[in-house]
């Protein structure tokens, strides 16, 4: 036990070694060039004051999101009041710039607002449709340049044309907040250089003695991967699932795309600090004016009431307790920043959650893994575990019952029951539509004819929904129906809803489409499977979700909880296409999801080419033509490679569009 454990220790100590020179590599060879900018904004006096200083990689803002940012996550209630509007914004980048060559270079800037560009200490008149030029000698030379904007969004964009190239935004790699961090930057990235190519030359040495000879340290050392393969394996699709999780993840849906994830955040942020939930409401109607607060808050319309009854509690606290311990004085100085990572962190437990959810449902090592690989890059995922909305700690209740029933029931029935019921009481204290668990849940041990398990897990769930009823009666039962009143006023069940169900969302908008259709296939294919028990939980859910959505719209968020079982579906469907090859197989995943993401991540000039149509469809069927005319060794090994090729397009264009996903996602490119 003891040389398994050390072998163990070994190998994660390794593996760890190798994913710190990852990541060091990494970011020192990352191009950290830029103009210092200082985010101020024209008070009432008509004086500037200052918000926030930062260095902008690059003066690339063709969507307001960044620089409204500036503004929204780092306003100081206490010094510049309470902002009922968004203030007018005063920006000014200064530094340097890089000509690499001497010549002609032509500028220009695209913005709404008021712009002053100065070179070299002279301005220089830009327009939109035109290019204002000027001489440059090769080396730096100071610029600054001054952005105001009194209303509307914020836009700007300033680019330049070289000699011989074309025009462009300027990259980072061009811009220099001073002489000093110019060098810096160059000796950095000589650094992560060196670091980079001496790893590399070490795990080659290392690879090289391992096979040379298996007895020695090496070799032992490569045996321990390969026998902690699959956890070594999880641990490396966690991180990247943490790291597509955290990229522009404040920005990314919007603010006020939805203004329920504030709700969750002053919710819990009430109830630490005042012992009473409040937040805003959809039906302020139904409270008394003395209960209820009217307020503009960046230009949007709140009416924050109290006790707030729209949604249980049990997501807000761990919300609240985060913006808290952040430093919030306010419920107003709960941010995105703060909020958006409770319900990552709940996406990353979830992934760990997945894998034995695949496992426990007989699947393969290899398509839980794969299962997990969808599930960590995914755009339309990543997004939903992003947003500050029940559904991400539902979907981790979800998946923890359907767990404990499958893989505890077969050792300990009883204490599985129990489980499941405390795990369904939870459910039901974090949204509504939680009852989904509980129905799951009894409805997997009845077909097991295990009637009195079904009790104690009905019971537990019985007295969750009654120490619920004790809480709100605690403040004012009367209000809480009347508010469960109105709910049920929006409630229209009609066929629409299962319709908008099949269509891929972040919060209305149609996004990822592709993706979601090929997961919905997965599922359906999956019912002829091993894992066929998986369509429950799916079924389950989606029925309660189509009975109890609200008239206007399936929101995208609804389907969080849909995701893990789908995820699962979609690695049992990878591991049969790699492993079968053939066209009917592959076919609807390269049609679907690889399309799909390609769609996104190609610049649009590419992704909408007649050519690049003909040449995707001329890669998704070669491969597999040689097999249908005659099967053999060799055809079945091209066919292999041309889905594990696809596989990892699909996996690269994911992380593609997750790298540039603000754009991505403001232009949302053949959607509506």
């Amino acid at each position: 036990m003891t040389g398994e454990r050390g072998r163990r220790v070994l190998a994660w100590t390794a593996c760890a070694a190798v994913a710190g020179w990852l990541l060091a590599a990494g970011a020192l060879l990352r191009p950290a060039g830029g103009l210092a900018g200082t985010y101020s904004f024209a008070g009432a006096d008509g004086r500037e004051v200052e918000v926030l200083r930062r260095v902008d990689p690059a003066i690339d803002f063709s969507v307001p999101q960044r620089l409204d940012a500036a503004y929204l996550f780092h306003w100081d209630y206490a010094r510049y009041g309470f902002p009922t509007d968004k203030p007018p914004c005063v920006i000014r980048w200064q530094g340097l710039l890089r000509a690499p060559v001497a010549g002609t270079y032509g500028f220009s800037i695209d913005a709404s607002g008021e712009t002053l560009f100065t070179l070299d200490g002279q301005a220089l008149e830009t327009h939109p449709d035109t290019l204002a030029t000027r001489s440059l000698a090769a080396g730096l030379h100071p610029v600054t340049l001054d952005y105001r904007l009194g209303s509307g969004e914020a836009r700007i964009v300033l680019s330049w044309q070289p000699p011989g190239r074309a025009l462009e935004p300027i990259g980072e790699s061009f811009l220099a907040s001073d002489a000093d961090g110019q060098e810096a930057g160059h000796a950095r990235r000589f650094w992560g250089l060196l670091i980079g190519l001496a790893g590399l030359a070490v795990l080659a040495a290392l690879v090289a003695a391992g096979r040379r000879h298996a007895e020695g340290p090496a070799g032992r050392l490569l045996a321990a991967i390969a026998e902690d393969r699959a956890r070594i394996a999880l641990a490396a699709i966690l991180m990247l699932a943490a790291l597509l999780r955290f990229h522009d993840y404040a920005l990314v849906p919007f603010h006020h795309e939805t203004a329920d994830e504030y709700q969750h955040a002053w919710e819990g942020w009430h109830l630490l600090h005042e012992m009473t939930p409040a937040a805003w409401s959809t039906f302020p109607d139904r409270y008394p004016p003395s209960q209820t607060r009217d307020f503009r808050w960046f230009g949007d319309r709140y009416v924050l009431v109290r006790p707030y009854f729209d949604h249980p509690p049990l997501f807000s606290l761990p919300v609240g307790l985060l913006c808290s311990l952040a430093g919030a004085r306010s419920f107003l100085e709960c941010t995105l920043p703060v909020m958006r990572i409770v319900p990552i962190l709940c996406s990353l437990a979830g992934l760990l959650l997945l894998y034995r959810l695949a496992r426990a449902h007989l699947a393969s090592e290899r398509a839980a893994l794969l299962a997990c690989l969808v599930y960590a890059t995914v755009p339309v995922v990543i997004l939903g575990h992003r947003l500050v909305k029940a559904e991400n700690l539902l979907a981790l209740l979800f998946m923890g019952t359907v767990l404990v029933l499958t893989e505890e029931g077969r050792r300990s029935p009883r204490r599985a029951a129990v489980l499941a019921g405390m795990l369904s009481a939870l459910a039901l204290w974090t949204k509504a539509t939680g009852v989904a668990v509980p129905a799951t849940a009894l409805l997997m041990l009845a077909s097991r004819r295990r009637y009195k398990d079904a009790a104690v897990v009905a019971a537990i769930a019985g007295a969750g929904v009654a120490l619920y009823l004790l809480y709100v009666s605690a403040y004012d039962l009367g209000l809480f129906l009347r508010v469960l009143q109105a709910q049920g006023t929006t409630k229209w069940v009609s066929l629409d809803a299962f319709q908008d169900l099949l269509g891929g969302k972040v919060v209305v908008k149609w996004f990822g489409r592709g993706t979601y259709l090929w997961l919905l296939a997965a599922a359906a294919v999956a019912a002829f499977g091993r894992a066929r028990t998986l369509l429950l939980p799916i079924a389950v859910y989606a029925a309660v979700l189509c009975l109890n959505a609200d008239h206007r719209v399936v929101y995208g968020w609804y389907r969080i909880p849909l995701y893990p079982f789908l995820c699962v579906a979609a690695g049992l469907y990878l591991e049969a296409m790699i492993e079968e090859a053939n066209l009917y197989r592959v076919l609807p995943f390269a049609m679907s999801a690889v399309a799909g993401s390609l769609l996104y991540a190609l610049p649009e000039a590419i992704g909408q080419s007649r050519s690049v149509a003909w040449l995707f469809a001329a890669a998704t069927l070669l491969p597999f033509l040689p097999g249908m005319i005659r099967e053999g060794p060799a055809t079945q090994r091209v066919a292999r490679a041309g889905a594990g090729l696809l596989l990892v397009v699909f996996v690269l264009a994911n992380v593609a569009t997750v790298g540039r996903l603000l754009e991505v996602y403001a232009a949302t490119r053949g959607q509506p």
